[in-house]
């Protein structure tokens, strides 16, 4: 991570080395799954998710020192993410 001097203009750091955010926004559809492996024709609405404290919505942050850490890490996220 680059510590910048107070006399220091971040313009004169590259991009890909400042800190970086990424922001993933998800649309969360909760459906039956039925006998045949097929899923259901409706979904949990949102009063049904509140229930259990959940809304149809969902947004992840991940903050890196750098773009490639922050790729890194969202990467990492979203592969932990599918494989459950």
């Amino acid at each position: 991570m680059v510590i910048l001097d107070s006399n220091e203009n971040q313009q004169d750091i590259p991009r890909s080395q400042k800190p970086h955010l990424a922001i993933i926004t998800m649309r969360i559809d909760v459906r039956s799954i039925e006998s045949d492996g097929s899923l259901g024709n409706t979904k949990l609405g949102f009063q049904d998710l509140s229930k259990y404290g959940m809304s149809t919505k969902a947004q992840l942050s991940v903050t890196g020192i750098d773009e490639a850490d922050c790729i890194a890490k969202t990467k990492e996220l979203l592969e932990r993410l599918n494989n459950g």
